[in-house]
């Protein structure tokens, strides 16, 4: 029997599609079949986008057994009230494994999911309260206030964690708000206590992928080290700086989230509802990264010399990004 795809079916016609005498097993809300015609695997609240599905371990060996050898192919169903959606076919995008066992197991599905089917199974409730954005007001005049209240309302659900804080100025302000919350400090753009760098200068955060190190100065003007041949300065002295940082986390590292390269038509539509921030461009991840925020969100354009721009967009709730799936955007990633 061939199944549709984006067909509801029941249980056991989904796992039926592996063929006669299929091994069957299951594990952590997953079940499975694997046999001659197929390998089948029906999750149970692991779609994440559009395109991306994560099984939740620990899992069988024997499923990885049958994923990794073999050539046929991957079936993948979401679990329903009312059956299994058929996702079709899909490919193993991650497999690790902890202790001797698969912990984490993720596809990538050959046809994207329809907004309309994605939202059936992985249903979005409405926002709630957002933190407002009104801390745009204190700039440019107080940055280390609006850092102060940006940071209170965006990590409002994290618990704060008792920490020491050896840091002066602009620093000490920012790890204050920070309080001991690891999520506060930075992915692709990480923050951490200022060591000493020689010359006067200290060090004080670095990119997530070690490409370049943030240094300061007696004057607060901010530095890139590893950019260029010479270290490069940036726009805003420290304060400012710090507060461009949390932005910069904000809108990178945020789930729900996306990245997508936009042309100036899109972009303008991306930040239409939006307030600017009002301080200068950083030079980083693009050579004019502005930003552009609302309550429960930070968007990020960054600008080269080309046509195109780098958006990146995080939000506090998946909800808050439904208007940006009418714009027609090639994403390279998008969870909303």
């Amino acid at each position: 029997m061939e199944i549709r795809l984006w067909s509801v079916v029941a249980e056991p016609v989904a796992l039926a599609a592996a063929g006669p005498g299929a091994e069957q097993g299951g594990g952590a809300g997953t079940s499975f079949a694997a046999g001659p015609d197929a390998v089948v695997v029906i999750v149970e609240g692991g779609v994440r986008t559009n395109e991306d599905v994560t099984v939740p371990g620990p899992l069988p060996r024997r499923l990885e057994r049958h994923l990794t050898h073999g050539e046929r192919p991957v079936l993948v169903f979401a679990r329903l009230k009312e059956g299994c959606l058929a996702l079709g076919a899909a490919r193993v995008t991650r497999l690790a494994h902890r202790r001797g066992a698969v912990q984490d197991l993720g596809f990538g599905l050959d046809a994207p999911l329809p907004y309309d089917l994605l939202d059936r199974v992985r249903p979005t409730g409405p926002p709630g309260p957002q933190p407002s954005a009104d801390w745009v007001n204190l700039l440019p005049a107080d940055p280390g206030g609006a850092l102060e209240q940006f940071i209170a309302g965006w990590y409002a659900d994290v618990p704060t964690v008792p920490a020491e804080i050896v840091a002066k100025g602009p620093l000490e302000v920012f790890h204050r708000a920070a309080a001991g919350r690891a999520e506060v400090y930075g992915g692709s753009l990480p923050i951490f206590e200022a060591e000493p760098a020689g010359n006067g200068l200290i060090t004080f955060g670095q990119a997530g992928d070690g490409t370049f190190t943030l240094l300061s100065d007696a004057e607060e003007r901010v530095f890139y080290h590893g950019l260029s041949d010479q270290p490069l300065k940036e726009r805003e002295r420290l304060t400012p700086y710090l507060l461009l940082a949390a932005l910069t986390h904000a809108a990178m590292d945020s789930s729900p989230g996306g990245m997508a390269f936009v042309d100036k038509a899109q972009a303008r539509r991306i930040v239409g509802p939006l307030r600017r921030v009002p301080l200068r461009p950083m030079r980083w991840p693009c050579a004019r990264s502005r930003f552009y925020v609302g309550p429960g969100v930070v968007t990020l354009v960054g600008e080269d010399d080309g046509d195109w721009y780098e958006v990146y967009v995080g939000a506090r709730h998946r909800s808050l990004l439904r208007r940006l799936r009418k714009l027609g955007l090639d994403w390279e990633s998008f969870d909303g």
